[in-house]
C-alpha cells in the first residue's frame, strides 16, 4: 500500500518541506504541519491522488480539495489564494503567480473610448442612478477604471465635506467584463484584485507556460553568448493534446461540483445547476431538493470564477467554448453521488431566462472566434446591439431572479436595455412627511436608499402591548417594524420603519406585509446562502448576542452547543427559542435582532 506524503508548499506550488506517513493524516495534523513551516498550503499525496488543504486569513485550516490530480491541485491552490488572500497587506506583487496581467489575446486591448461606452451602456441597461456623461477613465494593467469625476473647490477648506463617499467605480477588462466596486476600496487594491481575476481565468496551461518560459530562457542565453543563432531552432509545441485538455476540464468540473455542494442544506438529496456564460457576463441558477422540497441557493462569486476558468480551458477543445453548462447531482441511498454534466453549444436558441444581452455575445465571439456561428446567435449578437429574437425576449421578466453577473451587484445588469421602469410594490406614507417606497431594485425612505443586493441583514418583529384599564376598557397597541441595513455605513432611517395600529385583533398594514413577503421571497434566500457559505468555510458572525460558527452556537456564559446537540428551534412571542439536548431552559434570541429570522433555517441546515 502506497504511503501518504505531506508537503508544505507556497502559493506557487514549490515545496518547503515534505515527509512520508504510513496512514492518512488528520486535519489537525495537517494544520500543525502547515503552521510549523509557516505555509498556507499543504498537500497530501497518495499515488496519483493529491489532496489540498489551505489556511484562511483567520488562521483556520480546511480541505479545499479531498483528492484530484496534481495539475488541478495547482488550479485550486491559485483559486483559493485569489478568493482568500490576494492581494495581501503589502498589495500586488509582480512576482506572485497572479501578479502579472494576462495577454490581451485575440481581443486585444480596448481603448478609453470603448471602455467609457461600455460603462454608459451598462448604466443604461441596468437603470443605475449614476451619471452617464462626463465619465473619466484611467488605464491599469488589465483594463480601465471608469468613474464620474468629482470637482472640488480648492479655495474652500471645507469643500471636501461635500465629496461623495463610497461611490461606484466601474472596472472594465479588455474582454468587456465590467465589475462595479466602491471608491471606498483603495484604487490600487481594487485594480490588483481585478487583474488577478483576469489572470486566473485566462492564464496559459501549466505545461504550455513552462515551454514558453523555457524558450524565453534559451533566447536570453543565446543573446548573451555573443553568437546569435548559436541555438539554431527552438520549437514550442502547440496547445496540449485534446485528451489532456479534456481531462483537465473534467477534473475542474468535479471541483466545481464539490464547491456547489457546500451551498445547499446539509442533507440534500438532489442538486441542479445551470450556467449561461459569455466572456463578459454569466447567469447561474442553483437549486437543491431536500425531502422533495426545492431550496434555491445563490452561486457565490468565487465559484463563478471557477466556472469562468473551466470555460476558458474548454474553449481550447474542438467544439469551442460552451454557452451553457448544466450539472445534475443525485445522491444514492449508499451515499454515493451520480453526476451528470451537459454542454450546450448553442445549436438551438437559449431559453429567455438564460439569454445574455447581445453585447456579451459580441465580446465572446471576438475573444473566441468560431468557424461556424448558429444563425440565431449571429442575429441576436448583431443588429447594433438590439435584440432580434421574438418580441417575448423583450419582457422585463426575462432575466432570472438568480442571475449572477460579473458585477458587485449582479442582478442590476440582467434586464435588457429596453426594459420599462418597474413600478413600486410599496409606496406608503410613514411619519409626518416621508414615504417608504420599494420596487424590485431598492427600498427608499426619507432620502435614504439601499438596493436589495447590498443589504446584509433584515428584521421584521411585531410587538403587541396591552394597556390595562381600570375605569375604562383595556386598550391594545401594535407596532409592526421592518428594518434592513448593512453592518457598516448603513442608513439609520431604514433600520427601523414602524407602523402603529390599535386594536386587539388589528390586521397588519399592507405595506409592512408586502415588504415582509418580498424579503422572505427574494432577500432571505441570498442572506441564508451567504451565511451558510461563511460558516462552512470556517467563518463566524453574531445574531444578537448569539455567536454562530462552524462548530455550533455560543452564548457567553450561557450556552456552548454543537450543531448535533440542538433538538428544536421555534419562533413564538417575538423570540427565537433554541432547545439543546440536556438543557432544561431554552435559550432565546429576540426577533428584533438583525437576521434573527434566519436562525431556524441556519440550525436546520447545519444540524440536519
Amino acid at each position: 500500500m502506497s504511503r501518504h506524503v505531506l508537503a508544505a508548499t507556497g502559493v506557487d506550488g514549490r515545496e518547503v518541506a515534505r515527509e512520508e506517513r504510513p496512514a492518512a493524516p488528520s486535519l489537525t495534523l495537517v494544520a500543525a504541519y502547515g503552521d510549523l513551516h509557516a505555509c498556507d498550503y499543504v498537500t497530501v499525496s497518495q499515488g496519483e491522488s493529491v489532496g489540498l488543504y489551505a489556511r484562511d486569513p483567520g488562521g483556520t485550516w480546511d480541505a479545499v480539495s479531498p483528492g484530484t490530480d496534481a495539475v488541478t491541485t495547482d488550479e485550486m491552490r491559485l483559486w483559493f489564494e485569489l478568493t482568500h488572500h490576494y492581494p495581501g497587506p503589502g498589495g500586488a506583487d509582480p512576482n506572485h503567480p497572479l501578479g502579472r496581467a494576462p495577454q490581451p489575446g485575440a481581443v486585444g486591448r480596448i481603448d478609453e473610448r470603448r471602455a467609457v461606452a461600455l460603462v454608459q451602456e451598462h448604466i443604461a441597461a441596468g437603470g443605475l442612478d449614476y451619471p452617464a456623461q462626463g465619465l473619466a477613465a484611467d488605464r491599469f494593467a488589465a483594463g480601465w477604471s471608469v468613474y464620474a469625476p468629482v470637482d472640488v473647490d480648492d479655495s474652500d477648506p471645507l469643500a471636501f465635506l461635500d465629496m461623495p463617499v463610497g461611490r461606484s467605480v466601474f472596472l472594465v477588462g479588455d474582454t468587456g467584463r465590467i465589475k462595479e466596486v466602491t471608491s471606498a476600496i483603495p484604487p490600487g487594491q481594487a485594480d490588483a484584485l481585478f487583474t488577478a481575476e483576469e489572470a486566473f481565468v485566462r492564464r496559459t496551461p501549466a505545461e504550455e507556460a513552462f515551454m514558453n518560459d523555457l524558450k524565453a530562457e534559451f533566447e536570453r542565453l543565446d543573446a548573451r553568448s555573443g553568437q546569435p543563432g548559436a541555438i539554431a531552432d527552438f520549437t514550442v509545441v502547440g496547445p496540449p493534446p485534446e485528451d489532456m485538455t479534456a481531462a483537465r476540464v473534467t477534473a475542474l468540473t468535479d471541483e466545481i461540483v464539490r464547491q456547489l455542494a457546500l451551498c445547499g442544506p446539509q442533507r440534500w438529496e438532489r442538486m441542479v445547476a445551470a450556467f449561461s456564460c459569455a466572456v463578459s457576463a454569466e447567469t447561474a441558477d442553483l437549486c437543491f431538493w431536500q425531502h422533495e422540497r426545492p431550496v434555491e441557493a445563490r452561486v457565490p462569486e468565487q465559484i463563478a470564477l471557477l466556472v469562468r476558468r473551466q470555460r476558458h480551458l474548454a474553449a481550447a477543445m474542438p467544439a469551442g467554448p460552451w454557452l451553457r453548462l448544466m450539472i445534475a447531482v443525485t445522491k444514492g441511498p449508499d451515499g454515493q453521488a451520480q453526476v451528470s454534466t451537459q454542454y450546450d453549444y448553442g445549436d438551438e436558441r437559449l431559453p429567455d431566462g438564460q439569454l445574455l444581452a447581445p453585447r456579451h455575445y459580441r465580446n465572446d465571439l471576438a475573444a473566441y472566434p468560431r468557424a461556424e456561428v448558429p444563425a440565431w446567435l449571429r442575429a441576436h449578437a448583431g443588429a447594433n446591439g438590439r435584440r432580434t429574437a421574438s418580441p417575448r425576449t423583450e419582457s422585463p421578466h426575462t432575466a432570472s431572479p438568480r442571475t449572477v453577473s460579473p458585477h458587485t451587484a449582479p442582478p442590476r445588469s440582467a434586464p435588457p436595455r429596453q426594459e420599462a421602469p418597474q413600478s413600486p410594490f410599496v409606496d406608503s406614507p410613514l411619519g409626518w412627511t416621508a414615504r417608504v417606497v420599494a420596487d424590485q431594485k431598492r427600498i427608499t425612505y426619507d432620502g435614504d436608499s439601499l438596493t436589495w443586493e447590498e443589504i446584509e441583514w433584515v428584521r421584521y418583529p411585531v410587538s403587541r402591548t396591552k394597556h390595562q384599564g381600570f375605569l375604562f376598557p383595556s386598550m391594545y397597541s401594535n407596532t409592526y417594524t421592518f428594518g434592513v441595513g448593512r453592518y457598516a455605513d448603513s442608513p439609520k432611517s431604514l433600520e427601523t420603519l414602524n407602523w402603529n395600529k390599535g386594536g386587539k385583533r388589528a390586521e397588519a398594514p399592507e405595506a409592512w406585509l408586502a415588504l415582509v413577503e418580498f424579503a422572505q421571497r427574494v432577500l432571505e434566500p441570498r442572506l441564508l446562502a451567504e451565511r451558510l457559505d461563511l460558516i462552512r468555510r470556517g467563518g463566524s458572525f453574531t445574531i444578537g448576542e448569539m455567536h454562530v460558527h462552524r462548530d455550533g452556537l455560543s452564548l457567553r456564559g450561557v450556552m456552548e452547543a454543537d450543531w448535533g446537540s440542538l433538538t428544536d428551534v421555534e419562533v413564538a412571542n417575538g423570540l427565537v427559542w433554541i432547545h439543546e439536548r440536556g438543557r432544561q431552559q431554552s435559550v432565546r434570541v429576540s426577533l428584533s435582532s438583525a437576521n434573527a429570522v434566519l436562525l431556524p433555517r441556519i440550525v436546520a441546515a447545519m444540524a440536519g
